[in-house]
Parts: structure tokens; C-alpha cells; sequence
């Protein structure tokens, strides 16, 4: 066992935390940086057509806590670390191979792909889609490679790197965009992406071959029993996170259909969601997979079943109130964060209007990440995959419901619902492999406490904006505080008065710690 492994539960979380937030801001600023050279463009639209299915890859693939992950880290947690290197080595030959043939795919097929999607778009911004697609290409081979050292390196309770890698792409995408594009245009986005795939992948290989955890030795012994066992989980938690992300391609193609700027303004939307959310996702994931694995690959359902309700407790206290500031304070965070350069008033009331939408969702998307996460713990890759099935029909469906009637935030809005939808199902078959999780009572009073929360924030935030009406960032800045303070007060007096045992546990250290 290594050092990582000694660590409790709470102090690999904050060590999580601490390093994802390195990145999450470094990936803010790189969204900012470049919202500040493009704007809400045909250009930015153009790239944010090509960039959904590498991206998308990248994200589901090779991100933290994707199939790739969660599957070796299922499986290789309970290995004997001697056994690890041949396993890895046997899983990356095979990934390889067959994501070699999906990137020639998406080099060839790159036209269709973009029409199928964007065929509404202007014949210019299809064009530059296409091109950029194709520079991306290679970024599917990436994805795998690093989704699968990420896991090995979690089940080795290494977590550093796993946390701070995407940095050197957020880096690569702001010095490629800065030196390049006055020169070479649009173009530069996607370089960006692929050189910054490619430096995460390169990142993480010498770690593994110190720590033996594979090399990149070709290995053809795929009826290893390990090998197979994360195979029959990476197949269906792979085809459970593209079918839940086929709701983003229904989504673009709604936005493509609503106006120049509308793909863009989704996109940034949603890196606001991203930021808090993956923090907190990777904060409580990382170390929880492994965790779950062994307890289920121990037999003790009990223990597990406690776990779970701890983990989805701690995100509804945490992500509640989170949504609640989001949709209060929408368009004042998206005016202080994004006004700039190319970016206008205009494109701030359309992205706090998507930011919003998407805000009522946060709980529940991070939600049913962790419950899938079960599932994958108890070898059990399907019933995700089928509520995924589910989903995109009940997306599409929202999508064309609210759209019709809403607009542009009828888009985030079908995903706040599919995420709920997801949690209800998830919910549902869990309580017939563990038993209930005694959670009803309990989220409905933090649902109350967050719209109390939003509530005094809006309220604070409306009474400043009226009697100081001083202009400026750092207006807006106080303005934003002294709402969220109040709003903290809110929450805290709230959940100072909740009997759940879990709250009070999270309560009392810090308690112990002011006194002292």
C-alpha cells in the first residue's frame, strides 16, 4: 500500500480540491482570454461545432472520473500491484488501436459530421468547423491514453497529477491563441486543444514506469481475467457516458438553429457550470471510487450503503446553496467575468440567461455522476447505460419543448431536467441492490434552505444595485460580495438548525477548530 492510501478520506478530498481549483482556474482564464479575442463570433461558433466531439472525448474519455477512469479504477484498486503493469499494458494496446481507427473516422468524416450537426450554420462557419475538426482529430487517441493512466494512478492513490494536468492544457490553449491568432485565425483553437491533449498524455508517463504501473510495451493478453473485468465495465460505462452526451449534440442542434452567437454563449454557459462542479466532482469522486470498489468487492453493503448517503448528502449541502448564488447573481458574475474586448452587454444577458438555467441542475448532475459511480463499484455497467437511453429522448424532448417556449434558456434548462430525471431513476434501482438511502426529508429541507439562500442573495444584491449605483468591476465586485455574504448567513443559520447527522459531523470539526 502506498503513502496516498494513508491518508483519510477528508484529507485526499481537500488535497483534490485544492490542486482541481489550481486547474479550474487556469481553465477559466483560458475561456476568458479567449472570449476576450473572439467574442461571440462566427468564429467562436465554429470552433465550438468542431470541438464538441474531441472535446467531448477528452472529457469523457481521458477526463477525470470518465469511463476510462472509473473502469480501471474498479478493477485495479483490489489487484495486487505486482499484476498491474501487464494488465495496463494489454488494456492501453487494445484502446489504442481502436481509438487510431475513430480518429481516422473523425479526420475523414469531418464533413459529415459538421453538416449533420450544423447544417443550419452559415456555409463559412461550416467550413471552418470542418478544418478545425480535423486538426483535432488526433485528440480521440489522447483521450484514451490519458483517461487510462489517470486511473491506474488514482487506484495507486497518486492524485496530484490527475488534478493539475489539465493546467499544461489551459496553458497551451492561452500561448497558442496569444502568439497565434492575429496570424493564423481560428485555426489556433484547435492547435491549442490538440498540443494541449498531448502534453496531459506525456505528463503522466514517467510517473507510471517509476511507479510500474505499464510502460508503452504493445501487450496482446486480453483473456487476462483483470483485463476482461475492466472491459466489461469500460464498454457499457463508455457507451453510458456518450449517450448521455448525445444530449450535447442534441442541445448544438437547437443552438445552431437560434442565431449567431447562441452556440458560444451555451459553451460559456456551461464552463461556469464546469468550474464549481468539477471541483467538487473531482474533490469527492477521486477518492470515493476507490473507496466504493473495496467496500464492494468486500461484500460489505452496509458500510457502502452509509457511504452513499454520506456522499450524496455532502452534495446537496454543498451544491444547493452553490445554485442558489449561480441564479441569483447570474448576470453580474457573467458581466464581471466575461465583459470585455469583443464581449459585450449583449452576450452577458445571453449567457447569464443559459448560466441560470444551467444553475438548477448543478446538484443533480453531480449527483448522478457519484450514483453512477456506485453502480461501476458493484460491476454494474448497465443499468447506467440504460437510464442514458432513456435520457436522450427525454432531452430531446425538453429541448424542443423549451426551446419553442423560452428560447435560447430552454436549452440549459432540458439539461437541468434530464440530470434530474437521471438522479430519480438512479435512485430507484439503487434502493433495490442496498436499500434505501433515507435521503427524501432530508433534501427537501436543503432544497428549502437553498431557496432561502437565493432568496436574501437577490434581495441584497437588488437593494445595493438600487441605492449604489456606482458603475465599474469593482462595483459590481462589492455588490456580488455583500449579497453572497448575506446569503452565507442564510445558509448557515439554516443548517446550524438541521438535526442530520451528517451536517453535524461536518459541523463540529470546524467548530472545534475556531474555538481553538
Amino acid at each position: 500500500m502506498s503513502a496516498g492510501s494513508k491518508r483519510s478520506f477528508g484529507q485526499i478530498a481537500g488535497l483534490v480540491g485544492i490542486l482541481t481549483l489550481f486547474s479550474k482556474v487556469a481553465g477559466l482564464a483560458r475561456d476568458l482570454f479567449v472570449a476576450s479575442v473572439f467574442g461571440l463570433s462566427a468564429a467562436l461558433d465554429a470552433y465550438g461545432i468542431a470541438y464538441k466531439l474531441p472535446g467531448l472525448l477528452l472529457i469523457l474519455l481521458g477526463g477525470v472520473n470518465g469511463p476510462f477512469h472509473s473502469a480501471v479504477v474498479s478493477v485495479v484498486a483490489q489487484q495486487d500491484r505486482k499484476e498491474t503493469g501487464r494488465t495496463m499494458e494489454s488494456i492501453t494496446t487494445l484502446v489504442t488501436i481502436v481509438l487510431s481507427g475513430i480518429t481516422a473516422l473523425l479526420w475523414l468524416g469531418a464533413p459529415l459530421i459538421v453538416s449533420l450537426v450544423a447544417g443550419q450554420a452559415d456555409l463559412e462557419v461550416q467550413k471552418l468547423a470542418i478544418e478545425q475538426l480535423r486538426i483535432m482529430a488526433p485528440v480521440a487517441l489522447c483521450a484514451g491514453w490519458i483517461g487510462l493512466g489517470f486511473g491506474v494512478l488514482t487506484a495507486a492513490d497518486r492524485y496530484a497529477l490527475p488534478s493539475l494536468s489539465p493546467i499544461l492544457s489551459s496553458v497551451a490553449m492561452m500561448i497558442v491563441v496569444g502568439l497565434g491568432a492575429e496570424r493564423f485565425g481560428p485555426q489556433v483553437l484547435a492547435w491549442g486543444v490538440l498540443i494541449g491533449a498531448v502534453l496531459q498524455w506525456l505528463i503522466q508517463v514517467p510517473l507510471q514506469w517509476r511507479l510500474g504501473l505499464g510502460s508503452l510495451r504493445p501487450r496482446l493478453e486480453w483473456q487476462r481475467p483483470e483485463v476482461q473485468k475492466v472491459l466489461q465495465i469500460m464498454g457499457p460505462a463508455t457507451g453510458n457516458a456518450l449517450l448521455a452526451n448525445v444530449n450535447v449534440w442534441t442541445d448544438l442542434f437547437f443552438a445552431t438553429r437560434l442565431g449567431t452567437g447562441v452556440v458560444g454563449a451555451v459553451t460559456f454557459a456551461n464552463v461556469l457550470i464546469q468550474a464549481p462542479v468539477g471541483v467538487l466532482s473531482n474533490m469527492l469522486l477521486l477518492p470515493a471510487m476507490p473507496l466504493y470498489s473495496r467496500l464492494a468487492g468486500a461484500g460489505d453493503l452496509d458500510q457502502l450503503r452509509q457511504k452513499v448517503r454520506q456522499g450524496v448528502i455532502l452534495v446537496l449541502l454543498v451544491i444547493l446553496p452553490l445554485s442558489a448564488f449561480a441564479i441569483a447573481l447570474a448576470e453580474p458574475l457573467v458581466r464581471v467575468l466575461f465583459e470585455r474586448g469583443n464581449f459585450d452587454a449583449q452576450d452577458t444577458q445571453l449567457v447569464a440567461q443559459l448560466f441560470a438555467g444551467a444553475a438548477g441542475g448543478m446538484a443533480f448532475y453531480l449527483m448522478r455522476d457519484l450514483l453512477v459511480r456506485v453502480f461501476y463499484a458493484l460491476g454494474d455497467g448497465q443499468t447506467p447505460l440504460w437510464i442514458s437511453s432513456w435520457g436522450i429522448g427525454v432531452n430531446l424532448a425538453l429541448d424542443w419543448l423549451l426551446v419553442s417556449l423560452l428560447g435560447p434558456v430552454g436549452i440549459t434548462l432540458a439539461s437541468s431536467g434530464v440530470s434530474l430525471f437521471a438522479c430519480l431513476l438512479l435512485l430507484s434501482r439503487l434502493r433495490k441492490r442496498l436499500g434505501g438511502l433515507g435521503i427524501k426529508s432530508t433534501t427537501a429541507v436543503l432544497i428549502l434552505g437553498a431557496f432561502l439562500t437565493g432568496a436574501a442573495t437577490w434581495g441584497v444584491h437588488s437593494a445595493l444595485g438600487s441605492t449604489w449605483t456606482n458603475t465599474g468591476v469593482l462595483f459590481d465586485l462589492l455588490r456580488i460580495l455583500g449579497a453572497v455574504a448575506m446569503g452565507l448567513i442564510v445558509q448557515t443559520l439554516w443548517i446550524g438548525l438541521l438535526p442530520i447527522p451528517e451536517v453535524q459531523a461536518l459541523i463540529r470539526p470546524l467548530v472545534g477548530r475556531l474555538r481553538r
